[in-house]
């Protein structure tokens, strides 16, 4: 290449050409000879002879006609993505490898190439049933080599998605030959399960071909596996799951990949190269950057006549050798007769083992000897998070803004599933309802009205759960409890019963994970994930306007339309009868209830004196429906007609000057008595409504206001006759009608008697008992009950019991009416109760009762035999005084362990009981709703270096709670919970955390348990954590005096913020906190000093 650019030079090429042609020599290996000539016209691509010829033409003008180097670099993708570099008029190839990927900046994105470059690039359902057909009488080989035996759950839930009947191989450390053993035994479709143990030499690749050596040929086809951690190659990263994902990730995946190896000219599929890793074997060759590959496999190439397979070579080979396979074309290695011998010991090489000679071997030994194909597959593209996210953060690059859609888009709608349960937990006078609502500030009439709503459905003896939605930013984030949202809504619309007020995840596992009978939307984006939330009896729709008038005619209006479609199957209950029109002129059933008044503020009062002269002018201009600028024409075209008049405007602060030469007060955002006093003092009311009617007018007439509208098909239709005067939207005719209300005082007189007759009867209990009547008349019919015959239940629930008292049964009855899919039992294990506790309890086959001796409990030695006892997969431990806060619970907590099987343990969200102060709901909910959530957004696993029996720990990733937790049974048992006296959840925790094991956060798994403990209590409680962390985690306390005195002071520090949160905490409250943090100082203090122990 040297002579080349000294030939350029020789001929006069400019400098900047040199200069480009020179960097990419570097990069000659990205260069495609014939792909780049198949671009050209014949003549053109004719006289390109050689790789200089091309980069040449690449640098003159190949790179400015947008031809492609190769596979590898797309040149018309690179100025698109990156118009900065366009607009320099670099060369981009030149750009890209010298200062692009130092930035980040590639040609092609990772989802984007191996779209590109797979053969398999989408699952196909349709051939499930004839892959069974093809797969009779065959027999499937499944060999597994795992070194890393916590992966071994990971592994046998893909197993599970074989369609067919398999035998399963698996090569291990012998002292995890038990542990996958029983982790293996529990695969549905496994008919044999063989594990045996070697040496730790020739990595995955000499078990499969030396121990597994006379097992191979007895199969028809073969799936070869190994459990892989790669942290000495980036390029590797994710690669154990990519593989799992694109060879078994679902039926459909696996049996998409199995159809195509029936073809008799394939031998080989396995899951398609990153971008990085593609570039890297073109970098280094095929048989890598070292001789050591080629080397080692030249005597097998000799021994088959292999001459033409140079160390320059290009061919396809199954990369990490992951792959489904025909066993044949395996025959020529397994007769080159290798022994263990041959193979290296390990030692962390990364290349030039007879390993990494074998990856490439069978590659060549389908291809060169047996003559057949190997195909790259991608067809699991939609299961893998690591490349969703890659998505996500591509379609980051033009973030696209539609009025909000954007941002529940994602959601996708699914067929409600009433019975999904299998259990019916629906009880029609306590029906779980479950709001979904866009976020509100104070003064939010539409809101109001919700919350209203929901009041009285909890007075009617309603359950009533309410989801936030598109406030959590990000698609990290799962749902979570809000206190924020139930602190502004007691504060500042109406207290509500219900506490279980969440903000939504934005991913469809999110949707998944919420259950009840009845769930309503209220807003366009809402109807998203609403339509995505299945496990309900019925959907609503909760309308109180038309919001595709809210935009010009585009995309935003066209996706609020379809939000109203019939097809939603919504029953639709409507803020105004010209709204319930609108809706079933969609084909939606759908009532209205009238908008009331709070006859307790809104009503007359003749001790006030009215003006003559003041109109009251609602004004919202960030709400265009509200017809500000209308309005404001409306008013000086009134002043031009000579009428004498002042203006109080409200409804929003900041307002300018109107423009309009006449007294004006902006009172602002008013509360609701401010209101009414404003309505009571004032001579008309202007109120203007482009789509539906808000809650002022109707207060307006309740006050003796009478009101100002424009008359239009919605305002017609929703006020009563004569009670409203109703005027053309123009500045003239609504002008005309204020001054007719100034003046004429018998026509104001029977305007404003008519309007408080109009809403004389109106009161929200009444518009709200249509809405509960009208949803117990849409919910459909329970189904018939079966009796379900005895099932090994998925989980067991376990309860160690001393004296639970009245609260067990309480317990006991909120786990019992979980809403699970899968057969689960309660366990109780009581040691000795004397308080009749276990009296009275449901009588339920699900519930069991296990006695042990009082003297041979203990929290870890319990719940170890809990595990024990349990029939269940997952167990879950609660305390006795620990109450499941609704029916989603249990699904919640145990969801970690379906999703990822690589998690051990699972804790759940605590929330303090409703008997407990709100200084305790403070703690709690900063604790898991702050700390825990923003540190646990995805399990938490050590990197491979932390993973060792001395691992740091550290105090967030060890967190965990019994008190509300589930367990992988399998893992438990060998790993069983410390015999400790205290904190064995703590202790266990980390243990599995350096076990390589992932432990995870449900922070919608929530459980009503709180301690207000007194004086006493809390000295020895502290006492005991300060011992425990002393002995059993090696770590320090506050110890000292000024330690501990200024730990009392930042307590009482956020004591006081929590005041300003929540005043209903008085400073009583404060100085009682004070005296039990000055317990808790002292139980530390004396712990330091020597007194005390660990106590149970």
């Amino acid at each position: 290449m040297q002579e080349y650019i000294k030939s350029l030079q020789s001929e006069g090429t400019s400098k900047r050409i040199v200069r480009d042609f020179r960097e990419l020599a570097h990069y000659a290996y990205v260069f495609d000879i014939e792909h780049y000539k198949s671009q050209l016209e014949l003549e053109e691509a004719g006289k390109l002879q050689s790789i200089g010829d091309v980069i040449l033409h690449y640098c003159t003008s190949g790179c400015r006609e947008g031809i492609d180097p190769s596979n590898l670099f797309e040149t018309e993708n690179y100025l698109s993505k990156y118009p900065d570099v366009k607009a320099s008029g670099l060369n981009p190839m030149v750009h890209c490898f010298k200062f692009g990927m130092n930035e980040r900046r590639f040609s092609m994105d990772n989802i984007h190439f191996m779209r590109k470059m797979a053969d398999i690039k989408r699952a196909e359902k349709s051939i499930e049933n004839s892959i069974i057909d093809d797969l009779k009488g065959k027999r499937v080989g499944v060999f597994l080599h795992i070194f890393y035996p916590e992966l071994g759950e990971t592994i046998a839930s893909y197993l599970k998605n074989i369609p067919c009947r398999i035998d399963v191989f698996i090569s291990t450390k012998e002292d995890s030959i038990q542990i996958l053993k029983h982790i293996f035994s529990q695969v549905d479709n496994a008919q044999k399960v063989e594990v045996r143990h070697f040496s730790n030499i020739g990595r995955d690749v000499a078990p499969f071909i030396v121990g597994f050596k006379d097992e191979i040929p007895n199969y028809d086809l073969i799936l070869k596996l190994h459990s892989k951690k790669s942290p000495h190659s980036n390029a590797l990263s994710g690669w154990f799951l990519h593989c799992l994902d694109n060879l078994i990730g679902s039926k459909t995946i696996a049996a998409t990949n199995l159809k195509a190896l029936q073809s008799p000219d394939i031998g080989i599929v396995y899951p398609v190269e990153n971008y990085a890793l593609s570039l890297g074997i073109k970098h280094d060759s095929c048989w890598g950057h070292e001789d050591g590959n080629y080397t080692k496999a030249s005597p097998f190439l000799k021994r088959f006549n292999l001459d033409h397979i140079t160390r320059d070579s290009q061919f396809r080979f199954p990369t990490g050798t992951m792959f489904w396979c025909k066993p044949d074309l395996l025959r020529p290695i397994l007769d080159w007769n290798l022994s263990w011998h041959d193979f290296d010991e390990e030692g962390g090489q990364i290349d030039g083992t007879i390993a990494h000679s074998i990856e490439r071997l069978i590659g060549l030994s389908t291809t060169e000897i047996c003559n057949q194909k190997l195909l790259t597959t991608y067809c699991g593209y939609f299961l893998s998070k690591q490349h969703l996210t890659d998505k996500s953060i591509i379609e980051g690059r033009n973030k696209l803004k539609i009025q909000g859609f954007e941002k529940v888009i994602q959601f996708k709608s699914k067929e409600l599933d009433p019975d999904w349960s299998l259990k019916n937990n629906t009880n029609p006078k306590s029906l779980h309802i479950h709001w979904v609502i866009p976020n509100f500030t104070p003064g939010l009439g539409g809101h109001m009205t919700i919350f209203r709503t929901i009041d009285y459905l909890e007075r009617c003896g309603h359950q009533c759960t309410i989801w936030v939605h598109s406030e959590l930013k990000g698609n990290d984030k799962p749902s979570r409890l809000s206190s924020l949202h139930k602190r502004v809504i007691d504060q500042a619309f109406i207290p509500l019963k219900t506490d279980q007020v969440y903000m939504l995840g934005n991913n469809q596992d999110d949707l998944d994970r919420v259950s009840g009978d009845i769930v309503i939307a209220t807003d366009r984006m809402s109807t998203y994930p609403v339509l995505g939330m299945k496990k309900f009896q019925k959907r609503f729709y909760f309308v109180q306007d038309y919001e595709a008038y809210f935009f010009a005619r585009g995309s935003s209006s066209i996706l609020t339309e379809q939000s109203y479609a019939s097809e939603n199957n919504f029953s639709c209950i409507c803020a105004s009868p010209w709204l319930k029109q609108k809706m079933e002129s969609f084909g939606n059933s759908a009532i209205s209830f009238p908008l009331a008044v709070d006859h307790d503020v809104y009503h007359p009062d003749n001790t006030q004196k009215r003006s003559s002269h003041a109109i009251a002018f609602y004004v919202r201009r960030s709400t265009p429906r509200r017809l500000y600028e209308l309005g404001l024409l409306a008013l000086r075209a009134l002043f031009d007609l000579g009428d004498y008049f002042e203006i109080i405007t409200f409804g929003e602060t900041d307002l300018p000057d109107l423009g309009i030469p006449v007294k004006v007060k902006h009172a602002g955002i008013l509360e609701a008595d401010d209101l009414a006093n404003l309505y009571r003092q004032c001579t008309v009311g202007f109120v203007l409504s482009g789509t539906n009617y808000s809650l002022v007018p109707n207060e307006m007439m309740a006050c003796g206001l009478p009101v100002v509208d424009i008359d239009a098909e919605h305002t017609r239709v929703s006020y009563q006759p004569e009670t409203a005067v109703l005027a053309k939207a123009t500045p003239a005719d609504l002008a005309s009608a204020l001054s007719l209300l100034l003046n004429d005082s018998t026509f104001r007189a029977r305007t404003t008697r008519a309007g408080l007759a109009a809403t004389e009867h109106l009161n929200w209990d009444s518009s709200n008992k249509l809405v509960e009547a009208y949803i117990q008349e849409s919910l459909p019919s329970a189904p018939t009950s079966q009796h379900l015959e005895p099932a090994v239940p998925l989980v067991t629930i376990v309860v160690p019991v001393y004296n639970g008292g009245a609260m067990l049964r309480a317990v006991v009855e909120s786990c019992l009416a979980q809403d699970l899919d899968q057969p689960f039992e309660v366990l109780l294990i009581d040691s000795e109760s004397s308080d009749g506790c276990l009296d009275g309890l449901p009588e339920d086959e699900r519930l069991r009762l296990h006695k042990i001796r009082k003297k041979d409990f203990g929290h870890g030695r319990t719940r170890n035999l809990g595990v024990k006892l349990a029939r269940g997969e997952y167990v879950a431990f609660i305390t006795q005084d620990a109450i499941p806060a609704n029916r989603m619970w249990l699904m919640n907590l145990i969801a970690p362990l379906q999703k990822d099987p690589g998690v051990a343990g699972v804790f759940g969200c605590h929330m303090a009981h409703t008997t407990h102060g709100q200084l305790t709901a403070h703690d709690l909910d900063q604790h898991f709703n702050r700390w825990i959530f923003r540190s646990h957004r995805q399990p938490i696993e050590l990197e491979v270096g932390r993973q060792t029996s001395n691992g740091v720990v550290s105090s967030h990733e060890r967190f965990y709670s019994d008190n509300n937790s589930c367990l992988r049974k399998s893992i438990c048992e060998t790993l069983p919970l410390p015999d400790v006296v205290y904190g064995e959840d703590q202790l266990w925790a980390r243990e599995i955390l350096r076990r390589g094991y992932k432990k995870a956060y449900a922070s919608t798994a929530v459980v009503r348990h709180s301690h207000e403990y007194g004086f006493r209590e809390t000295v020895i409680r502290a006492n005991t954590e300060w011992h425990f962390y002393n002995q059993l985690l090696g770590e320090k306390l506050p110890s000292t005096k000024q330690e501990v005195l200024q730990m009392i002071e930042r307590s009482c520090a956020n004591d006081k913020k929590a005041q300003e949160l929540y005043p209903d905490i008085t400073n009583d409250d404060l100085i009682s906190r004070r005296r039990l943090h000055f317990a808790r100082a002292c139980g530390y203090y004396l712990a330091a000093k020597g007194h005390g122990s660990l106590r149970p």
